[in-house]
């Protein structure tokens, strides 16, 4: 199949979608956008998946229930700056102020408004600025005002996060659009911090659940950038049909189309996330091949990839295998130490058991590079599991010593 990137493409992007971003006071500092609006034309099938933090924030909360209840949604209210999170009952009546508003402005019902939250933590949420604001969020909105909501709902991000994408269902284009922010607290076990989607196709919800769940699990699910899982963790994705397909309906030819696209738009998300890492300056990919279970190759990557001793390795382009090596052991995977390789690059540093010292220049130009691969055959079954993560650096702890907005 092919998937076409569409040039400048973001959440705005497919057939019917309007969005925008400005700055409503939650940031004072920096007066960076800090609050964000993307609304469909007419109601669209929704699908949302959430973090799995026991502390879940007010927004979170509110969505998870409106969502269950009603299977088509309009719009997405979103700030960032704040998180509204374990800060009392003021944090859940100001879910229902901004709400609201939202619905006062546009016109849209109360139900069908989702609404997302991401900054600090218990601090009450200025819902004022954002409800003064509104008036000109929605007289703002527009099919390029994605570029905006993108920048709306940035925290420790140092650039927006968006794609669009073009595929066809026999002769029908169809449109997915997508932002997305997060670059710490990103060990997420449902979803990452904050990432909208929106798509022109048309599709049953169950169906659209299904996708959603496997891009997710695919991608999303497959990436750590400091081992923590944050208590605003959201993915949510309209369909509002304006593309006019036959709907899809069951899991067939045009549903798998539809699930390859979406899995690729949540991957190039995965990435442009984790290379923008608080303090990062590598990328990498961890592929663990030849486990007995996909479980195995998972949790082998896994903790690998959470591994501080192996992040810093990474950061002084180190090529020391045995942090690998440990991790894999520490992971539970199943394997033979005297089957075990490890390759940079496709370059064998540890092969069967034995380490090639002959190879350790070359590797140490491979974790030179921005971005690279590491692959750890287990050499035990057929199963394997890709995991992306980033280097740990002086720059990660600089930001998270003294955050603020």
């Amino acid at each position: 199949m092919s998937i076409k990137k569409i040039n400048g493409g973001t959440v705005s992007t497919p057939r019917g979608f309007k969005a925008s971003g400005l700055h409503c006071g939650i940031k004072a500092k920096s007066k960076k956008p800090d609050v964000a609006l993307v609304v469909s034309d007419v109601p669209a099938v929704s699908a949302g998946m959430f973090t799995k933090n026991r502390l879940k924030a007010w927004p979170v909360l509110h969505s998870m229930r409106v969502i269950k209840k009603s299977e088509k949604h309009r719009a997405i209210i979103a700030n960032s700056g704040n998180a509204n999170c374990i800060n009392g009952p003021r944090g859940k009546d100001a879910v229902g102020a901004v709400i609201r508003s939202t619905s006062e402005h546009t016109g849209i019902p109360e139900k069908e408004i989702l609404i997302c939250s991401t900054g600090i933590i218990g601090v009450r949420l200025p819902v004022l600025k954002i409800t003064r604001a509104m008036p000109r969020l929605v007289k703002q909105l527009s099919v390029r005002g994605g570029h905006r909501a993108a920048q709306g709902i940035m925290t420790t991000d140092t650039r927006a996060k968006e794609i669009a994408v073009s595929f066809s269902i026999g002769k029908t284009e169809i449109r997915i659009g997508a932002i997305a922010k997060g670059v710490g607290m990103c060990q997420p076990n449902m979803a990452t911090m904050l990432n909208f989607i929106t798509t022109d196709c048309a599709i049953k919800r169950p169906m659209l659940y299904k996708a959603l769940r496997s891009a997710v699990n695919k991608t999303f699910n497959m990436m750590s950038i400091d081992n923590d899982v944050s208590t605003n963790d959201t993915v949510f994705i309209l369909a509002n049909s304006r593309a006019g397909n036959r709907r899809i309906t069951s899991a067939d030819e045009n549903y798998r189309k539809f699930e390859e696209a979406l899995t690729y738009v949540t991957m190039q998300m995965t990435k442009e996330l984790v290379k923008d890492g608080e303090g990062a300056t590598k990328f990498c990919e961890i592929l663990v091949s030849g486990a007995k279970s996909l479980e195995d190759a998972e949790k082998a990557a896994r903790t690998i990839a959470n591994s501080m001793l192996f992040k810093t390795m990474l950061a002084g382009a180190d090529p020391n295998w045995g942090r690998i090596a440990a991790a894999v052991g520490a992971s539970g995977a199943i394997f033979y130490p005297n089957r075990l390789t490890i390759s940079f690059d496709g370059i064998k540093l540890f092969s069967n058991g034995k380490y090639l010292i002959s190879a350790r220049p070359d590797v140490k130009k491979v974790l030179k590079r921005d971005e690279f691969k590491i692959e750890v055959a287990l050499n035990k079954g057929r199963h394997s599991a890709s995991f992306f993560t980033c280097d740990l650096t002086k720059g990660y702890v600089q930001i998270n010593a003294a955050y603020s907005t």
